[in-house]
């Protein structure tokens, strides 16, 4: 796009090397240098503690590189407005960060009784694996401690199934329930059952897959349940080891 612009707007023609660089060198020139904001971040977790108190950051440096390693963020008003104005309902999930760095952002996110997302905490990882989210829930445990939540039996999290998030939920908050996010359970029953059964109607079979997990009753989501089966003997397994307790609503021992 670089290329064709400065060919159309002045006639010249450059490599793509000299575009390319042209293009980086604007970008330090507008947003600075990547590398001196992270030597930054001392200098704002410092801020943060000070303009905002009650907040809770955590900045780790490794100690042999003396190199970035993590970040841990809950401002004060987040965690204020989560206890006194939001639903006992707690959403993680992680995004990578495309940046030449790279990196992951772990984000715990809930509802308000607007029905809209609020951010609770977030952190900057070098990758989401089970060892950062396993310090990710015990930073956020801690903090909801400082501001009196100790009842963690009355709170459900919610996530996409990630190994790391299972196991750090189940060590950290192991009274707290855990539910599945749905649309990542019925994309992995596409790609893990559907596959086997290709002259199926995938449509119609996500949709008895939705009504099973949002069946009111016990007999509904076995009626919903018997149909997969019958259908398709070969998804018993990925029914079984599902954890159904964790997705359907029939079954569901917290609160969704």
């Amino acid at each position: 796009m670089i290329l064709k612009d400065i060919q159309r707007d002045f006639g010249v023609e450059l490599s793509y090397h000299k575009a390319w660089k042209g293009k980086e060198l604007s970008m330090h020139d507008i947003h600075g240098v990547d590398d001196e904001f992270y030597d930054k971040l001392r200098w704002y977790c410092s801020a943060i503690k000070e303009t905002n108190p009650g907040s809770i950051v955590e900045c780790e440096i490794e100690q042999c590189s003396n190199k970035f390693k993590r970040l841990f963020i809950c401002f004060n008003a987040c965690a204020t407005g989560f206890v006194h104005g939001c639903r006992p309902l707690v959403f993680l999930d992680g995004t990578h960060i495309k940046s030449k760095h790279k990196g992951n952002i772990l984000v715990a996110v809930v509802k308000d009784a607007n029905d809209d997302l609020f951010t609770l905490a977030y952190a900057v990882v070098d990758a989401e694996n089970d060892d950062n989210w396993r310090w990710f829930c015990f930073q956020l445990k801690g903090d909801l401690c400082l501001h009196n939540c100790t009842r963690f039996d009355e709170y459900t999290f919610f996530s996409d199934r990630h190994p790391g998030i299972i196991k750090g939920l189940e060590l950290i908050f192991p009274s707290s329930q855990h539910a599945y996010c749905l649309r990542h359970l019925v994309d992995n029953f596409v790609k893990q059952v559907m596959r086997r059964y290709p002259l199926h109607n995938k449509k119609h079979w996500s949709s008895v897959f939705k009504k099973a997990a949002y069946a009111p009753s016990k007999s509904k989501f076995e009626q919903h349940i018997n149909n997969i089966l019958t259908s398709m003997p070969l998804s018993k397994d990925f029914i079984v080891y599902s954890c159904l307790e964790r997705w359907a609503n029939a079954l569901f021992r917290g609160n969704r």
